[in-house]
């Protein structure tokens, strides 16, 4: 059966089509605002719209090669099963359809007055599930204000398409050129001696006259969707342990409850830490405050064996998040860094001074060394000093290193 109003397929159609298929790509477009075109010009004005907007659609999937439906009031889909897809392809013709539909100027005749509409589009790629996670894309894309989102089955998320497809190709693109690298970030203590370095993932990309060094928060959230993380992570860190096993120098690596889970990684790093008692005894691992909560059993376990080789464990961020201090005396840190966005203003902000002398006071007390983040001036390490913070790191210091020497 059509849709009376636009000759489309309708959504129950569309919904047996689904089942049919192994896998396809959907498109989820959506009028924006079309509630406001009903209301200013009349539920007459908004049929022509729906029907010119069905007409410009079905027009495009007749040369793209998708078959189009009508799935609710304002929302249309566009659906592909061949067997494979070209995420640029799919890119591209988003980018076509809401960059023309802008542009398409609707006549209508019974008020003589041109209506130009938006769009938003929700992508997805997947099996029977297809059109509810094109449909969680497109919620996201509206409740942020994007032009679309596409889903991502692998992590039940979604994110920004463009994104997606340029830092998919490029985090292949560096595993396979082994362009995943770390830079040394140093931590003083308070004579101005170096103590340790704090390992950060940087990916190397070859700029028209030097090469770029890209931080992790560009791409680490897509490795995730496209599962790219657990590679990304395990070079790092077994590249920072097998320096060590060379030099003495000491160095703070991070884990996220990400690697805690790999039992692959954790595996082959409790062989590591046994085998390199000397390397254990001057790594420290630093966890984000926010990823004590995840799973206190795994975490505990976790804990405990890295503490049995010796190695030192720091709570990273702290203050950032909502673990309770009662979680901090559970894990027993070495460590306690506290987290940029406290530190960089309390040359100005009272209250921000308060609360890390509060931090630093119970740390202390507790047996736990303070480490003070982004130190980006010389008017916050004076008051860091003064308050008699521990350890030290930040650009007013020392940018990160291509090399702990």
């Amino acid at each position: 059966m059509l849709d009376p109003l636009t000759k489309l397929q309708m959504r129950n159609v569309l919904l047996n089509d689904i089942l049919s298929i192994k896998i396809g790509s959907l498109l989820l477009i959506d009028i924006d605002n079309f509630h406001c075109i009903n209301n200013m010009y009349g539920i007459k004005s908004g049929d022509i719209v729906l029907t010119k907007i069905a007409n410009f659609l079905n027009d495009f999937s007749k040369k793209q090669g998708y078959k189009i439906y009508r799935v609710a009031s304002n929302e249309f889909a566009l659906l592909d099963y061949e067997a494979n897809f070209d995420l640029d392809d799919i890119y591209n013709d988003i980018e076509y359809l809401i960059d023309a539909i802008s542009k398409y100027d609707i006549f209508i005749d019974t008020i003589e007055e041109s209506i130009n509409v938006h769009v938003t589009v929700g992508f997805a790629i997947s099996n029977n599930l297809i059109l509810e996670e094109a449909g969680a894309a497109l919620q996201h894309a509206k409740k942020n204000s994007l032009k679309f989102s596409a889903y991502s089955n692998l992590t039940n998320d979604v994110l920004g398409l463009s994104r997606y497809v340029y830092w998919n190709k490029e985090i292949q693109k560096a595993i396979k050129s082994e362009n995943i690298i770390p830079f040394f970030q140093p931590i003083f203590d308070i004579k101005g001696t170096i103590v340790k370095h704090e390992i950060l993932m940087r990916l190397v990309q070859e700029g028209e006259e030097k090469k770029l060094f890209i931080s992790p928060v560009e791409f680490l959230a897509i490795s995730v969707q496209t599962k790219k993380y657990n590679e990304l992570s395990r070079t790092i860190i077994f590249h920072s342990l097998y320096l060590m096993q060379n030099t003495q120098h000491s160095f703070s690596i991070n884990f996220a409850y990400q690697d805690i889970k790999n039992k692959e990684l954790m595996y082959d790093l409790y062989n590591f830490l046994e085998n390199n008692p000397d390397v254990a005894k001057r790594v420290t691992f630093e966890i984000l405050e926010t990823e004590l909560i995840k799973d206190k059993q795994l975490l505990m376990e976790f804990l405990k064996k890295v503490k049995s080789y010796g190695v030192c464990i720091a709570i990273d961020d702290f203050g950032s998040g909502f673990s309770s201090f009662e979680m901090i005396l559970l894990v027993e840190p070495d460590f306690i860094k506290i987290d940029g966005s406290l530190i960089k203003n309390i040359d100005v902000d009272k209250k921000a001074l308060t609360l890390v002398e509060a931090i630093v006071v119970f740390s202390h007390k507790m047996g736990m060394q303070v480490v003070a983040e982004y130190v980006h001036s010389k008017a916050v390490y004076d008051i860091l000093t003064t308050i008699e913070v521990d350890m030290f790191q930040g650009f007013y210091l020392c940018e990160p290193l291509f090399t702990p020497n």
